[in-house]
């Protein structure tokens, strides 16, 4: 429970690179050989990659052996370095110039690591020019070696001073990969995609807004690659027991899909309060996460009384997360436990643990670091090497790991680092939890969080939130709603007993189910609540597993077609449990082609983009449920691109005026439809070259930013302009040195002219 206000530190960065020699290949008998193919994000010197290569011998994968013509580069320790990272290089250049077959007959690679493109979009290459040459350095690939593995990745957003446009080019890109990966993998030569764009920073993880720094910017890229090459390498994991994560999701020991749906109970501080057990049941919670002590300022809770806990969870039908309270705050919390103390209590009472693993959840330790960002920074390795100490102790339960800075991780410490620690799981069977307080006041913001993780493929879980906090007002409604229509466990904060200061966060009062709170009247009884979506799991006999299919979605209306880009929307699905999304399909032209899917969305709108200038698509949707049942395709819907070239049919005016003692400014935007029909739907684009940061939410838009690349999105009331009609928008944001207004704008992927 966060119980202080937010205050932000400056953080440390961890990593120093030096020069080195490169080693020989990693040895094994018959090695699988990795090429990792690119341009000077992967060689010059592409310390990830020596990162990657120290990651695989630390966790037993020893048996691979990176490959290429080019010789590595110094990156602080000895690694196996031989690379295919071509500064300079163009995808459309290597394949026109047929480059690669003669690297591929000299290394024979297994897998691939293909992270390429960024020099085309530097150079205006169209995403679709850029996709053709993927196809045909794919088919060189398979002519090579037909059972190719390749890894490709989403490339790193950039901003470099000299390209404004680049963000959104990256964008385009990164949005059409999917689609072509899925079109083109096969059984024989699989094709993976690996999200390196979400959570990286240019401002903070390069050096120039294209490469990544020697920190955060090559750890970023390791922690993506990891998990994924270490799948491409077939190597077996150990099979997880009860409780475990499949993807993004939670099964049961049968397979059957378990979301959580439950209360926090303050167990260590009321422990004669064992009637809530059976109380919280009634209600149809089928989770209750209970608080512990390690002994640092708690407890320790013993064995006898985790036990007993375990038992009064089982005999009221309810899944048990138990987590120590002590680590709460650590590094600005006086007396605060490590997570290594809270491992040793959890090794200490193990004989209480284990043979419950389809009953128990083990929380590792609640918020785990408090706001001192030097300290937060340790979430990752701390929270790792907790993880280890527990599996090598013999407990395979499901785990549980809090976000740092008081749960609230509004540094995006664990949303940034979640891959590298579930990877140091060697069960793979770790739940991320984030407690959503007053950072999480807007839609947008849990939105962004909850899209992280499915972008990532990894299980998150809200293991604390509340109606309202002493640090802002979080958003409750939409937290519940999209928790449900995502199929993600959110867990309530607390029964009862909560202190005077934040009294409002009880459920009920003074204990009493007859008595509840507005906050326990809103979370048990109200929309997307307790009563309306819990299941209980079903190793208490509780409902079988899901196979019913949602129902097919209305058919995609089209509006906003631009030269590169539309959007669709559609009516939505309905299911017997709750739909969860919907997938978005692709075929090109009026007729024939194969339909591959392009995007998902958790809404009944996407707007699809890097499309090609007087070109005609066909699209179709299908939703799909918690339980990955998915429906039938919708009806078919025909989109036909605008010419390019030239300005769209829009104008921008920016005005901007610095306040707050030089730091703080306001902007004012006004969007003028030039053309002679009606814009449905619009959503305008810049970049800020300055560093400057939107402070959200803005008005007469919904903004978003990441690194300099800004959007601001239409509202239902000015969603339609008509010939020469204007509309205003604007926010304040805040910035350091200069304020440069954006060179450019873009409606609805086309250029705008200015004044």
């Amino acid at each position: 429970m966060n119980w202080r206000f937010l205050r932000a530190l400056v953080a440390g960065l961890l990593l120093a690179a030096a020069a080195v020699m490169a080693p020989a290949a990693a040895g094994a008998a018959t090695p699988t050989r990795v090429m990792a193919l690119g341009d000077s994000i992967t060689g010059s010197p592409g310390c990830w990659r020596a990162l990657l290569w120290k990651h695989l011998q630390e966790t037993g994968h020893t048996d691979v052996d990176f490959v290429g013509t080019l010789p590595p580069q110094g990156c602080g320790f000895t690694y196996d370095g031989e690379n295919e990272g071509h500064g300079g290089f163009l995808a459309t250049g290597i394949a026109r110039d047929n480059q690669l077959p003669g690297w591929l007959s000299a290394t024979h690679p297994d897998i691939i690591l293909m992270h390429l493109g960024t020099n085309d979009v530097w150079s205006n290459i169209p995403a679709s020019t850029i996709l053709d040459a993927y196809t045909t350095l794919l088919g060189q690939m398979r002519a090579a070696n037909p059972a190719t593995k390749l890894v490709v990745a989403k490339i790193i957003p950039m901003n470099p001073a000299n390209c404004a446009a680049c963000g959104q080019r990256v964008v385009d890109l990164n949005n059409a990969i999917p689609g072509w990966a899925q079109a083109h993998s096969t059984a024989a030569s699989p094709i993976t995609v690996v999200d390196q764009w979400t959570g990286f920073d240019p401002a903070t993880d390069t050096g120039d807004g294209v490469h990544p720094n020697d920190t955060t910017g090559i750890q970023k890229l390791e922690s993506r690659w990891y998990p994924a090459l270490v799948a491409a390498l077939g190597t077996d994991t150990p099979t997880a027991t009860g409780l475990h994560v499949d993807g993004t999701r939670i099964l049961e020991a049968n397979g059957s899909p378990f979301v959580l749906r439950g209360v926090n109970h303050a167990y260590v501080w009321y422990p004669g309060q064992n009637r809530a057990f059976a109380d919280i049941k009634s209600f149809g919670a089928n989770t209750v996460r209970v608080v512990l002590g390690s002994g640092q300022r708690w407890g320790p809770t013993p064995a006898a009384e985790v036990t007993g806990v375990i038992g009064q969870c089982k005999q009221n039908r309810l899944i048990c997360v138990l987590e120590v309270h002590d680590t709460t705050g650590y590094g600005e919390q006086s007396g605060a436990a490590t997570l290594d103390q809270a491992a040793g209590y959890w090794i200490s009472v193990a004989d209480a643990l284990k043979g419950q693993e389809n009953y128990v959840v083990i929380n590792l330790g609640n918020e785990p670091f408090g706001n001192d960002q030097q300290v937060s920074a340790t979430w990752t390795s701390a929270t790792s090497n907790a993880i280890k100490r527990l599996r090598a102790a013999g407990l395979q339960h499901l785990l549980m790991a809090d976000a740092p800075m008081w749960g609230q991780d509004w540094q995006n410490i664990m949303r940034d680092n979640a891959p590298a620690v579930f990877s140091a799981d060697p069960q793979h069977n770790t739940v991320f939890s984030i407690h959503m307080y007053g950072v999480y006041d807007t839609a947008a913001e849990v939105n962004a969080y909850f899209d992280a993780f499915r972008t990532a493929g990894l299980p998150l879980v809200v293991g604390e939130f509340g109606n309202m906090h002493t640090d802002g007002n979080p958003d409750e409604d939409t937290i519940m709603a999209q928790a449900q229509a995502r199929g993600l466990g959110y867990l309530g904060w607390s029964w009862s007993g909560n202190s005077s200061d934040v009294a409002y966060l009880d459920m009920t009062n003074n204990f009493d189910p007859a008595s509840l709170t507005a906050w326990g009247e809103r979370f048990l009884n109200g929309a997307n609540g307790i009563r309306q979506t819990s299941k209980e799991a079903t190793s208490y006999g509780g409902g079988q597993a899901d196979t019913q299919a949602p129902s097919v979605p209305g058919t995609p209306a089209v509006s906003g077609v631009t030269s590169s880009g539309a959007t669709l929307s559609w009516t939505a699905s309905t299911d017997n449990v709750a739909v969860t999304g919907y997938d978005v399909l692709r075929a090109p032209g009026a007729s024939g082609g194969t339909f591959a899917v392009v995007g998902s969305t958790a809404t009944t709108s996407y707007t699809d983009s890097g499309l090609t200038a007087s070109s005609t698509y066909r699209y179709q949707v299908r939703a799909r449920d918690a339980a990955g049942n998915t429906s039938a395709g919708s009806g078919v819907a025909t989109a036909t691109t605008s010419p390019g070239g030239g300005s769209g049919a829009c104008k921008v005016a920016y005005a901007s005026s610095n306040w707050g003692g030089g730091n703080g400014f306001t902007a004012n935007v006004t969007i003028t439809n030039t053309g002679t029909s009606a814009v449905t739907g619009w959503t305008l684009g810049f970049t800020f070259a300055g560093g400057q940061q939107v402070t959200l939410p803005g008005w007469g838009a919904t903004f978003a930013q990441s690194g300099g690349a800004v959007t601001a999105e239409n509202l239902s009331w000015n969603g339609t302009l008509a010939p020469n009609a204007s509309t205003g928008i604007g926010f304040n944001g805040t910035f350091t040195g200069t304020n440069p207004a954006p060179s450019g704008f873009t409606l609805n992927g086309s250029t705008c002219s200015i004044g």
